[in-house]
């Protein structure tokens, strides 16, 4: 308890209201695998969508998730009722490489399987990539686990491929590599990687990740059938444009895009992605710029996480695990003094985003893209200072060993 007394108070509200959320939605989830029904709050999640791919998979009827779209809900309807909410299928054959056996299980228990692998997995990441951000790691990412846990998405694990792969870059390379060729099952987060690796002249890692891609492509082909990715591009990509340009409600609260708070207020997609690439594109060339002249790999690791979600129009609250590790390492940092308190301030509503992106959405206030930016703009103002003064920091591990070294 002694951290927690220590801490700066707007960091004791995250913790506090990460633990209480948490704990609530573990209840639900106790309660529902004991529930001899599934609960409509249970079902009614994204998880259902892998539960029905592993199924389909199991049966031999794989093009159902990428024919259109009324013949795979209908797969829905049957198993949940015919007043099952309205949901998609997104991802590539790919994916089915790594959710099949989701379909040898009920669903509670699937969705419980799928957490607690998942979380394990987040949850070893965040530990090795922020290790140097201590116990503050986890009250950065406390108000992420909580939300993803209710979602039941896949933000665990695409978080746990993006920093473990940032994490081994330097060491391990070629499995950073592996582990960023998986993380092309969700493509929109990584749209900033070349450009950093290209920085930092990471030939194997691109290499192996290239290779990765390709392998997974190729097994999903010869598995799954060349028709399934025929019916990816031709049916299921066509729909997820059309989702992202005519869904409305809860779905445009949790994007955190310049672009997600536009389409709340009602602007068309036509005018809000022009209106979002001029905030992209210039986050984007700052940052690649940065990726060259920054001279440690820690701030160019913080800026590309924080551009990731400013420049990419749809990521939704659940992927947001990458940011908050950020966030854990730029909470380590910082002036004393009044300025210290506001920037702790700033931290942490960012932090809490993944919980307040729905609520305050949903009434006309998305807070994401000026938050994001805020705190983006704050990092990169202390990078140029910070390089300017020729005071490049370690990374992860490599500040753990320079620390050992100077305490000896």
């Amino acid at each position: 308890m002694r951290f927690f007394s220590e801490l700066a108070p707007p960091y004791r509200v995250v913790a506090i209201v990460a633990t209480a959320l948490l704990a609530v939605h573990v209840g639900a989830l106790a309660r529902a695998l004991v529930d001899p029904a599934i609960p409509a709050g249970i079902a009614n999640k994204d998880f259902v969508n892998y539960w029905m791919a592993g199924h389909l998979v199991r049966e031999g009827r794989v093009m159902d998730l990428f024919g259109p779209h009324p013949v795979y809900f209908a797969h829905l309807t049957e198993a949940f009722g015919a007043g099952f909410p309205w949901h998609n299928w997104s991802y590539p054959p790919h994916y089915l490489l790594l959710v099949w056996p989701l379909g040898f299980f009920t669903y509670e228990v699937a969705m419980g399987v799928f957490l607690a692998a998942t979380g394990a997995l987040f949850l070893l990441a965040l530990r090795n990539f922020a290790r140097e951000a201590g116990p503050m790691v986890w009250v950065a990412a406390g108000p992420f686990i909580a939300h993803n846990f209710w979602a039941a998405q896949n933000g665990y694990f695409s978080a746990a491929l993006g920093l473990s792969a940032l994490a081994l870059r330097e060491r391990r390379p070629v499995l950073a590599g592996v582990l960023l060729g998986v993380l092309t099952v969700k493509p929109q987060l990584g749209l900033l990687f070349p450009f950093l690796l290209i920085a930092e002249r990471r030939w194997s890692m691109i290499a192996s990740a290239a290779l990765t891609t390709v392998a997974l492509v190729g097994a999903s082909a010869a598995i799954f059938g060349v028709e399934a990715w025929k019916g990816y591009l031709d049916e299921v990509v066509p729909y997820q444009a059309l989702v992202m340009r005519a869904l409305e409600g809860t779905f445009l609260a949790m994007m955190p895009s310049p672009f997600g708070a536009l389409r709340s207020w009602q602007f068309g997609a036509d005018i809000a992605l022009p209106l979002h690439l001029l905030v992209a594109v210039p986050v984007a060339l700052a940052t690649i710029v940065a990726f060259f002249r920054v001279a440690d790999d820690r701030t160019r690791t913080v800026l590309f996480l924080l551009a990731t979600f400013i420049v990419t129009p749809y990521a939704l609250s659940y992927d947001l695990g990458m940011l908050v590790a950020a966030l854990a390492l730029l909470a380590t940092d910082g002036p004393d003094g009044s300025s210290a308190r506001v920037r702790a301030a700033l931290l942490a509503v960012a932090m809490l985003l993944p919980v307040l992106m729905i609520p305050l959405g949903n009434v006309g206030f998305p807070p994401a893209p000026v938050v994001l930016l805020a705190v983006y703009a704050l990092a990169l103002a202390e990078a140029a200072a910070a390089n300017r003064k020729g005071q490049p920091r370690a990374f992860s591990r490599d500040a753990d060993i320079s620390k050992a070294a100077a305490s000896g």
